[in-house]
């Protein structure tokens, strides 16, 4: 009976298994390993974007620097909107005297602006961009391969700057020399060549997109063929 009552109200509780400690130190190991695997990859992409950053700030500013080398002008150069504009691979040339030339025209309303030596469209860019109220444009250039890099560019800043333009602006682009403007004018429309246009830019001489490419013979640091012609296609013959 005793042992009956012992039974009844002294059962013991069933043994647990034993606590396995090694069980516990390898759930933390692997908690560890993860953390720390995750911190160092967070690590090692914060320094990989800072070291980017870093390089970014330093092309910018080179590129800023150039352009002040480039300009006697007076003007602040608005930082912010020169590397929007120029601060990339596929930027318009930077002109030299482009402080120069944006001054010159600062006072003037350019309803209607020519440019007779277009080139790679880097005076005409800042100019447009400068003269929100402008509406007709114009620009000429004889070199094909100039003419199809100022198509682009600006087709490019009007498509991406068009909410900034009071006006609906029209861009026309001819490859032709700038003996021709008086036919161009008239072929624009007939009030531009009997009133005239507000603003008219030559910029006279050879680029150094011409001068860099041994394969136009305008070159003095590389050889190539003698051929300095502005449009390579104008005739057959080279010197």
């Amino acid at each position: 009976m005793a042992r009956v009552v012992r039974n009844l109200f002294f059962r013991s509780s069933a043994v647990p298994p034993p606590f396995k400690f090694h069980d516990l130190r390898l759930n933390g190991s692997c908690s560890f390993s993860a953390s720390a695997s995750i911190r160092s990859k967070a690590r090692k992409n914060k320094a990989k974007n800072m070291e980017k950053s870093s390089n970014i700030s330093v092309i910018n500013q080179s590129k800023l620097s150039q352009v002040k080398r480039r300009t006697r002008s007076e003007k602040e150069l608005d930082e912010e909107t020169f590397l929007k504009n120029y601060g990339n691979d596929n930027s318009a040339h930077v002109p030299v005297l482009l402080g120069e030339v944006l001054d010159v025209f600062t006072s003037v309303t350019l309803h209607s602006f020519l440019d007779c030596t277009l080139g790679a469209a880097g005076h005409s860019s800042a100019i447009i961009r400068a003269h929100p109220e402008m509406q007709v444009y114009v620009g000429l250039d004889v070199d094909p391969i100039a003419h199809e890099k100022a198509q682009s560019q600006l087709n490019s800043i009007i498509d991406r700057d068009s909410f900034d333009m009071a006006s609906a602006l029209k861009v026309h682009t001819f490859l032709k020399n700038f003996k021709d403007v008086k036919s161009v004018l008239g072929e624009v429309a007939d009030d531009l060549l009997t009133g005239g246009v507000n603003g008219i830019l030559m910029d006279l001489g050879m680029s150094s997109m011409q001068v860099n490419d041994a394969g136009r013979g305008f070159s003095v640091l590389k050889n190539g063929p003698l051929d300095m012609r502005m449009n390579p296609k104008d005739c057959d013959r080279q010197l």
